[in-house]
């Protein structure tokens, strides 16, 4: 079964039909790119949830302009390939993943991203996800040796630009993406399947820092009493100045708090609410 699709915004039906109808097929695979380099917990748990886990229509609205992005895409008539599944077997899992161009000639495989200018200078799931994107075009005969995201920001500012050279200069950028060799992915590729073979038979494999989006811990120096810091740190200093004290500001789990459809069903993010060394953010 699929998640629920709810309009609690009470959007436009077209909007939610699209979603409804989404055409995303992993073909007949074990488990794709984008769930490979994901939180090996968060996919066994939606694969036991999935039936009970609700999606608001609009918590879609990006990816679903990123697919009507592609689908202009496809009206370029250049000596490239377009949205090719392709399928190689690691440790008896079939896995499988789909580039969205792949430009023959120069051997360059491209991914087109709807994101923020946030990601302006890459983003290295981005770089997981390409990587191995290539070495599965390895596997089925075709030859890639260069790697771009081909940003589309959808927060991007022409007065910012202006006002700051290093923000993008345009609406698109096109990022390289750095190679790997490719015994370095395989291997990457071989213990991500492990991990989540592990996890989809019910070993515990608890989710990183880095797949929770966690902030980090803080320490503020501030006067006693005021609320404006005078510096925040990532590290916590031997003692404040004097005159001010340290603030202990405990990171936010960004991912868990409120992008993550299985988070009520997640006995880590359960033990982490309950934990006294947690705070929302205000």
């Amino acid at each position: 079964m699929s998640p629920t699709i709810t309009n609690i915004h009470g959007l436009p039906q077209a909007l939610v039909k699209a979603v409804q109808n989404d055409p995303y097929d992993a073909g007949k695979s074990d488990i794709s790119v984008t769930k490979l380099i994901d939180s090996p917990q968060k996919r066994a748990l939606w694969l036991q949830h999935q039936d009970a886990i609700e999606e608001d229509v609009s918590e879609r609205i990006w990816a679903l302009l990123g697919q009507a992005v592609h689908h202009i895409l496809e009206r370029a008539g250049t000596d490239t390939l377009v949205e090719e599944r392709m399928y190689a077997k690691v440790r008896d899992w079939t896995l499988s993943g789909q580039f969205d161009r792949l430009h023959l000639s120069t051997k360059t495989l491209s991914d087109y991203k709807v994101t923020t200018t946030y990601k302006a200078k890459g983003d290295l799931q981005w770089e997981r996800q390409l990587n191995v994107l290539r070495w599965l075009a390895l596997q089925n005969e075709y030859e890639v040796e260069r790697l771009e995201i081909v940003a589309i920001f959808r927060d991007w500012r022409r007065a910012e630009a202006d006002r700051d050279p290093d923000y993008p200069q345009s609406s698109v950028q096109v990022i390289p993406i750095r190679v790997w060799p490719m015994s370095e992915t395989r291997e990457y590729v071989e213990s991500r399947i492990a991990i989540h073979q592990a996890a989809t038979n019910g070993l515990p494999v608890l989710c990183t820092d880095d797949e929770r989006w966690f902030t980090g811990d803080k320490w503020a120096i501030i006067k006693p009493g005021g609320k404006r810091a005078l510096r925040v740190l990532d590290a916590k200093p031997e003692q404040a100045p004097d005159g001010y004290v340290l603030e202990h500001r405990p990171g936010i789990y960004r991912r868990c708090e409120r992008y993550c459809d299985v988070a009520p069903f997640c006995p880590q993010w359960a033990s982490t609410t309950t934990s006294q060394d947690y705070a929302t953010e205000e």
